[in-house]
């Protein structure tokens, strides 16, 4: 007898308060053959923070975000989501899991052959029961909710690259996560538009009360939006916490390779040239 489909998203879930543990890494390991990306981190992020992972090229952050959605399962180690472990999880678990956290990518990701509105309403009409009507009111709000009232209609190609990214900002908030993850929202942006998609990522988290978790470098938007900050280190301190803490932490932490990171100087711990065997380590990471 076949087993009968088992519905996603089923079954009852914690709520999770302002304050409260909703994702902790512990030990996390992310090896590829001898070479550790991730090297034993250990961190918490608690319901209503912005919490920001930074740290320079090929540090790992990319590759823990991977982790963090269960795109890439650690060498070792565990990542409690929503208080469950999704290293453990089939895939059937995992897509349960993900309909609760919306993914804000890079370059916004969006599908070309799609208009704007149609965009976004993907993950309703793949996750949802919602009539049509009704998805299309949730379209519009959600394009309200970062400034593009009216641009349902456009094709992605009709779009700037600002405007393109807030889309995707849309898209990840379509279904209301209760965590948006964002791999490098404000890259390749000017200073105004970084300001207006930082604006936008903290009114929107707020407005539906999601917790943030935000991959960057940019210095300035990391500051401006962040509540707690983790940084990876880079060469013998591959893939290891370097600092964690609020902003006014952060600024005031003595660390060398931290200092020149932030101050975005050209001369410290951080090398300026790279010897060809640790740049051929360099390419098997990530940016």
């Amino acid at each position: 007898m076949r087993e009968a489909p088992r519905k996603i998203g089923s079954g009852p879930k914690k709520i999770f308060k302002a304050g409260e543990i909703i994702l902790e890494v512990r030990d996390l390991v992310q090896a590829f053959g001898d070479r550790r990306v991730l090297d034993n981190i250990s961190f918490q992020v608690r319901a209503g923070e912005t919490f920001v992972i930074m740290g320079g090229s090929g540090c790992g952050k990319t590759t823990l975000l991977r982790c963090l959605i269960g795109a890439q399962k650690p060498t070792s180690g565990s990542i409690h989501l929503f208080g469950e472990d999704i290293t453990r999880m089939d895939p059937f678990e995992l897509d349960r899991i993900r309909l609760r956290f919306g993914m804000n990518f890079q370059f916004g990701a969006l599908f070309q052959s799609l208009t704007v509105g149609e965009n976004i309403a993907l993950p309703l009409r793949h996750h949802s029961d919602v009539d049509s009507s009704i998805i299309e009111m949730i379209v519009k709000m959600k394009l309200e909710l970062v400034g593009l009232t009216g641009f349902e209609n456009f094709m992605p190609s009709e779009l700037s690259g600002g405007m393109r990214k807030r889309v995707g900002l849309a898209r990840a908030l379509a279904l209301d996560p209760e965590i948006l993850f964002s791999d490098e929202p404000t890259s390749g942006l000017d200073p105004v538009m970084t300001a207006v998609v930082d604006q936008l990522t903290l009114d929107s988290t707020r407005k539906i009360g999601a917790t943030a978790v935000v991959v960057s470098h940019d210095m300035t938007s990391v500051f401006r939006i962040a509540t707690r900050i983790l940084m990876l280190g880079n060469g013998p301190r591959q893939g290891q916490i370097v600092a964690e803490g609020t902003p006014e932490e952060i600024r005031k932490n003595p660390d060398p390779f931290l200092q020149q990171f932030v101050r975005g100087e050209a001369d410290g711990p951080i090398p300026l040239r790279m010897a060809q065997d640790e740049y051929l380590k360099h390419l098997l990471g990530d940016g």
